[in-house]
């Protein structure tokens, strides 16, 4: 988990010191503090968000003030000082922020090696994306696999991109903000709402969203004027300022009226074997990785699996030495709360023979963290599961 915070002016992109005549200091100077209160603005937005990513900071601005890429880094792939971002293409025209992981990247990574001869500066698998876009233009989107959140911007083309996965696992939301004195309107993009504060934006309440829960079932957020990238979609912005949403993926579901020859047991395998490569894609890290688990059959499956390729295969769980015990974590409340499930998780732990860990709540537990839960998901929550997660994320591998 990264975080990202974006602004793109929106309008005339030419520079504001294109009409200033040779020894005029006065629009250098007013370029000067314009780009002061944009690095200001943009560092307290990242602060917001700070907890995103509290490995390394990167920013990048154009010279024309115009754009704005900030990020906040969670180290997963590449812990060196080279995967810091934002990216950038070696000629420095293509700049890139981003948040999440690309699986299967070591592939993707060799073929545009073998095929481009482009060389890498880092072992993160956020460089692809300025790889692929340099080779195959807004068509990269295609070759992307994981979970992700994506800014990118080509200076020589004037071209604002903002990508999310498939599946929408990792949150980008964007807003357009109109400055009340100089009229200039701005698009924000971000990971979290909350980081657009300090870039001039004013919250309020959507009410019609909150009550037809349109923040759970389309674009929009509990904010008026704040919408969601959609999963499968990429949010663009050209050099005069018009911005739009489109789909570059969907899901493709089999004609049922189609005979399928396949036999109930060739079915069971081919999930399993897409299974086994999921979980397998998702072990790749240059950290330690652990299971979540609860007493579903989702969880026990994916426990089950991962066991499978540690003790069987020896993939190793992110940086773990290969053959070490899979550890996992779950969550216990009071056995009369109705809601507990650690016993059959604890079962489960058992007959796989991993490591495991639980974090004890109770309804005061629950209550203590509620504001710091509700502040970080940042839409309104039917029940305290969400607040279990919250905690849960809290217990380090040991």
């Amino acid at each position: 988990m990264c975080g990202i915070s974006c602004v793109f002016r929106l309008g005339d992109h030419s520079p504001k010191a294109t009409n200033s005549q040779p020894g005029d200091s006065t629009n250098a100077g007013h370029q000067d503090s314009q780009r002061e209160k944009l690095l200001h603005d943009l560092d307290q937005s990242l602060d917001k968000i700070k907890h995103r990513g509290p490995d390394a900071r990167g920013h990048w601005l154009s010279a024309d003030n115009r754009v704005a890429l900030g990020h906040v880094r969670l180290s997963i792939n590449d812990l060196s000082p080279d995967g810091a971002q934002p990216f950038h293409s070696p000629d420095h025209n293509i700049h890139a922020v981003v948040n999440g992981e690309f699986y299967d990247y070591d592939r993707i990574r060799k073929e545009i090696e073998d095929t481009t001869g482009y060389v890498f500066r880092s072992r993160s698998d956020s460089e692809i994306v300025i790889a692929l876009y340099m080779h195959h233009g807004l068509n990269f989107v295609h070759y992307l696999r994981g979970e992700f959140a994506v800014v990118l911007f080509d200076e020589k083309a004037q071209f604002f991109v903002a990508v999310r996965d498939r599946y929408g696992i990792k949150p980008l939301f964007w807003t357009i903000q109109e400055d009340p004195v100089t009229l200039e309107r701005r698009l924000l993009v971000a990971a979290e709402m909350k980081a657009f504060l300090p870039l001039g934006w004013t919250p309020e309440w959507d009410v019609k969203s909150l009550k037809d829960a349109g923040w759970n079932h389309d674009e929009r957020t509990i904010f008026k004027g704040v919408q969601k990238v959609r999963p499968g979609h990429y949010l663009s912005c050209t050099g005069f300022g018009h911005v739009e949403q489109r789909q570059y993926w969907d899901m493709e579901y089999p004609d049922k009226r189609t005979p399928d020859p396949r036999t109930p047991e060739e079915m069971i395998e081919g999930v399993r074997e897409r299974m086994l490569d999921a979980i397998r894609l998702r072990l790749r890290a240059d950290v330690p990785v652990g299971v979540y688990l609860s007493g579903g059959i989702d969880s026990s499956v994916i426990a089950g699996m991962v066991t499978h390729l540690v003790k069987e295969q020896g993939i190793a769980m992110g940086s773990a030495p290969p053959g070490e015990r899979v550890c996992c974590f779950s969550i216990a409340f009071d056995e009369d709360s109705g809601f507990d499930e650690s016993s059959i998780a604890n079962r489960t732990a058992d007959w796989l023979g991993v490591k495991y860990q639980k974090k004890l709540m109770s309804e005061a537990e629950l209550a203590k963290r509620f504001e710091d839960a509700t502040w970080h998901t940042e839409h309104h929550n039917p029940d305290l599961n969400f607040v279990g997660k919250f905690a849960l994320s809290e217990v380090h591998r040991s």
